[in-house]
């Protein structure tokens, strides 16, 4: 096989013979990811891993960033002169091993705000299009309504205070100078359950009225007279910039579920369709996260 000038350096379409994918997907970019971040962490330089392994600088920088598909001798070789130890290695090697089928699941080992794949890929993300029936969405909770939540599956003080660190992280996807275009429709019905007391609530909404007003976010609510079929799971849509393919994502208490199919896509955006027909106007929105902070307030007072 011949092969280019650069290739010849690096081997960059070949791995062990076989041909190397070069579509840049959630899954490569996870690895990738993974990669740099371990490289980081043991503060090498990309330019001096290259020279002791024999690759050119853009071979590292493709796996680094997804842009190539990563196999499992390279990602070996890295995890071997990394020295990482042996279950991180085994879990990375695993997810180079596992079928990149555009969809996959990653375990909450701790925290699902600490879940890699969703925190890179919302910090990537030009839009963030989510929906949750029963409750705020994370990327919207004031720190004591995730406490409230938190606390009811945490034990120790130490653990509360890790757990409600990574979320305010996570959240700061919004605070940037410039975040992504964000629509989040949420059921009334999240807004009506007392999570934590009526004064949570009521600081929660208020919180929601407050950031309904920022230019770049959008909150559509649902009204509790409604009954349609795509108001049955949350779901999040995230897009970024061509050439990269949008990913939706679902949570449950255990996993993260991640999908880029384009079938699976498709569902995604017909069920936002649906959502954008049923769900209240903005302004209709503010004005009734307003109204349920009134309620809240009043219902403490008694």
């Amino acid at each position: 096989m011949m092969l280019k000038p650069d290739d010849a350096l690096d081997s960059e379409n070949v791995d062990n013979g076989q041909p190397v994918g070069r579509l840049s997907t959630a899954h490569t970019r996870e690895i990738g990811e993974e990669l740099r971040r371990i490289r980081q962490c043991c503060g090498i330089k990309g330019t001096a891993i290259c020279r002791e392994v024999g690759w050119s600088p853009a071979k590292l920088s493709k796996l680094e960033s997804g842009d190539r598909g990563a196999g499992e001798a390279d990602v070996a070789t890295l995890l071997g002169f990394y020295r990482v130890a042996k279950d991180t290695r085994n879990r990375i090697l695993g997810m180079v091993t596992e079928p990149d089928l555009g969809y996959f699941m990653r375990m909450h080992d701790d925290s699902p705000d600490d879940v890699l794949c969703a925190r890179m890929h919302e910090a990537r993300a030009r839009t963030i299009t989510g929906y949750e029936p029963l409750l705020v969405p994370s990327l919207l909770q004031s720190k004591a309504y995730a406490e409230a939540l938190f606390g009811h599956v945490i034990g120790g003080q130490e653990q509360l205070v890790a757990r409600l660190g990574s979320r305010v992280d996570r959240q700061a996807v919004l605070e940037r100078e410039s975040p992504p275009e964000s629509e989040f429709y949420v059921h009334e019905a999240a807004l009506s359950l007392v999570v934590g007391d009526t004064a949570v609530m009521h600081d929660q909404c208020m919180r929601l009225g407050f950031m309904a007003r920022r230019p770049r976010l959008s909150l559509r609510v649902v009204p509790m007279s409604t009954g349609h079929a795509a108001l049955r799971h949350s779901v999040t849509l995230l897009t970024f910039a061509e050439p990269l393919r949008p990913l939706a994502c679902g949570e449950t208490d255990t996993a993260t579920v991640f999908f880029d199919e384009d079938t699976a896509i498709a569902a995604v955006r017909r069920k936002f369709t649906a959502l954008d027909v049923l769900a209240l106007s903005h302004e209709r929105s503010e004005a009734l996260v307003l109204h349920w902070a009134g309620v809240h307030d009043v219902a403490g007072t008694r």
